[in-house]
Formats: C-alpha cells, structure tokens, sequence
C-alpha cells in the first residue's frame, strides 16, 4: 500500500486511483478494482449511477483533469468522499485553480487531493490553494516533501487557508495588541493607585533598570503617592548612577540613595579582599547583604510596603512570584506589579511614554547590578545571566527578594 501526505500527517492510502488505458480507454465499471477508487470525471459521468450503486459514499473519489469545470462536479457532492485534483506535469498550474474553486466557490469540505507529478515545492502552495492531502511522487521522499510545510511563516497573500491578507492580519493584530497595552497600563496604574490609598507609607525599591523606570515613570508622571528610592552599593556603573540625575531633571524628584554601612565595607575588604566575591557563594552573598540588603533594611524601616519591578519571566527563581506577598520578616506587604508583563510589554511602554531608560541597555545589559558583578549577554542567553555569570542559574539572587531574609540591626554609632 502507498502512502500519502493527509492533514500534514504521512498516512496509508487506502484509496486506488484508476486512470484510463495508454490509448485513452477508460476501463468498464466490472473492471475496477475492488475497494475504494477515486476516478477520472469522464468514467464518473458516463457511469455515475452504477458507481453509486455499487459503493457507498465513503468508497468513492473522483478526479478532474486540468480541462475538467470544477463546476460539472458540484451537484454530485453529496456522494463523494474524495475529490482529487490532477498535476500532469510540473508546470502545468491549471490544478491550483480548480483546487480554489472547489473550496471557495463550490464550498467542497471533503478531502481535496493532488495526484499526478506532486512535488516538494509543490505541496505548500496546494495547501494554500485548499488541498489537505497529498500524493507525492513515487521517486520522491514523502517525509522531505512533509518538511515543506514549516518553510514560511509569513503569508502575504490572502487563500483559501486564510483570507486575510497580511496587510489585514497585522492591522487586526496590532489593534488587539493595542487594547491589551492599554489594558495592561490601565491594570498597572489602578493598581499603584489602590497600593497608595491602602498604605499611607509605602515605598519602590528602584535599580534603575528598565523595569523600575516603567514604575518610576508610571509613579511620578501622575503624582501617586508612593516614595522612590535606591541603593547606592558604592559599587555601581556610572551610567546608572547618572539617571539619578535624569530623574531629577525629567520629574523634579531626588530619589531617595541608601548606601551600605562603611565599617562593614572596611571590615570585608580587610579580610577578605575588595572584589572576594568571584571567589564563593558565601563571600559574594556576604558582599550582598552588606551593600544590598542592610541598606534595604534601613530603607524599609519606616513603611508598611514596599513596591518591586520583579517580573516571573526574568528568571526560574521568579516563576512563582505574585502581584501581592507579605514580606514575612519585615511585617510589610510587597508589590510586584509588573509580574505578568513580559518583556516586549516593558519596552513597549518605555518607548511609548518616551521614559528615561539606563544607556547600559542598550550595549546588551537586560539586568542591571553593581558592575563588576554584571556583564552584558550573548544572543540567545536568559536574561539574568549576566548577572554572577560565575554562578549557577539558581543562586542568582541578591537576597533583596528572599522571603527568609534576617533583618539586621543598623550598627550604634561607636562602631562606625
């Protein structure tokens, strides 16, 4: 038995296709084949009603020619299961036509099929043209032409698979992705709203990286009341601290800087060495904590939430994240209101709202840290990868965002 392609599916055929004798004789309904036959037009309308009477719907196809009216097989719909569509030779497209008739104006909805000199570079064209099934060339590898398939993935033109051409499909496209921007926006600016009626003293922990300028943007340009500020580690890229200045100068706001505690810098860099934390975990979470998380602890210190640029597609650690959470060592609710917001929905917003946006972005740094702990990607790579690129992907994590995070008493001032 051969195969064919059907519904993008290499299959076994179970119909027989019967053609006419070399000299052109088409053979006597007693001669065919038993089973399920598809044939010619000409035996069909010379003997319809005894190939209806001796098979049932489900055993009959017939096939046209090039000159054979799509429309002469029209009224005999109702008793076929297949039609087919024959390819003589390879440069006759007469086939493709008849194919769009059958499906657009005739609204045949059975199998439609080329047989005949059916190539690779044929089959995805017929499949525009309404075929779902296939009868490639006995020479030819039946899986190469299946390959076909996955070949465009931009249509131009408007067939029978789809009508719309692309000019259409993208205009729709863009109007559905514009009313899901501008849902998005309106989600996230009722939501900074609720966060400032609920929490009288609440704060954004802001990096300014991308996605803190989405909320700096989204905070300052409508007045919301919720506070803004950063940690200076002492280690960070000049253009970062730069848009600490940008800020000033768009919105007329200082955002608040807290710096780590310097006996503690003093204290590490004695023993352990300025840049220790290339050398482990434990020396680079030490570092952390000293220049990161302490400086947060002071920074929360007087409010009873804080508000986050975490999203779930930046990284494993964050999949599981949520709009809301309680920061159970602080006693304060936490906000991440970009959480579902992919990428693109960052940028698109940026760029729409012409916001401020760190010049290191575009030299290839998604995330944004102290530098020598932050280097630009590659193509291809996570976006915190360039993050403690010395690490493993699942310690990638500062401890700003660890809910077990132990809160550290700021040291009296004899210590410092």
């Amino acid at each position: 038995m051969t195969s064919i392609i059907k519904n993008r599916v290499v299959v076994e055929d179970a119909f027989t296709v019967v053609r006419a004798a070399e000299d052109g004789a088409l053979p006597t309904v007693d001669a065919l084949p038993a089973g399920k036959i598809i044939v010619p037009f000409a035996l069909w309308k010379e003997h319809k009603s005894a190939l209806i009477a001796s098979r049932s719907k489900d055993e009959l196809g017939v096939w046209l020619a090039p000159d054979d009216e799509p429309a002469d097989i029209a009224p005999d719909f109702y008793a076929l299961s297949v039609i087919a569509v024959d390819f003589p030779v390879f440069r006759d497209g007469r086939g493709f036509s008849i194919g769009r008739l059958l499906r657009g104006r005739y609204n045949w909805t059975g199998e439609l099929r080329a047989i005949g000199d059916v190539l690779r570079d044929q089959v995805f064209f017929h499949y525009r043209c309404g075929f779902d099934a296939y009868a490639v060339r006995a020479d030819k590898d039946i899986n190469d032409a299946l390959s076909a398939f996955n070949e465009f993935t931009e249509l131009y033109q408007g067939a029978n698979d789809n009508p719309e051409p692309l000019f259409r499909r993208r205009a729709a496209l863009n109007a559905a992705l514009g009313a899901y921007f501008q849902a998005k926006v309106e989600c996230l600016d009722a939501l900074l709203d609720s966060i400032a009626a609920r929490h009288e003293r609440v704060k954004l922990a802001s990096s300014l990286a991308a996605e803190d300028m989405v909320l700096t943007h989204a905070i300052l340009s409508r007045g919301v009341k919720i506070g803004i500020f950063s940690l200076n580690t002492g280690r960070l890229h000049a253009e970062t601290l730069g848009m600490l200045d940008r800020v000033k100068e768009r919105y007329g706001y200082d955002i608040e800087q807290f710096h780590p505690q310097q006996y503690a810098v003093d204290a590490y860099v004695r023993d352990h060495g300025l840049n220790a934390f290339y050398e482990s975990i434990d020396l680079r979470k030490s570092c952390c904590h000293i220049r990161k998380v302490e400086p947060l602890n002071r920074a929360l210190a007087d409010v009873s939430a804080w508000v986050t640029g975490q999203r779930r597609e930046q990284s494993v650690i964050r999949a599981e994240l949520h709009e809301e959470e309680r920061d159970e060592p602080r006693n304060i609710a936490k906000f991440n209101p970009l959480v579902d917001w992919t990428e693109t929905d960052v940028w698109d917003y940026l760029k729409a709202n012409d916001v401020l946006v760190n010049p290191l972005h575009a030299r290839g740094y998604p995330s944004i840290g102290c530098e020598p702990c932050t280097r630009a990607i590659r193509p291809g790579e996570d976006s915190r990868t360039g993050r403690w690129w010395w690490e493993s992907r699942d310690t990638k994590e500062c401890g700003l965002h660890i809910t077990n995070i132990k809160i550290v008493e700021a040291a009296p001032s004899s210590a410092i």
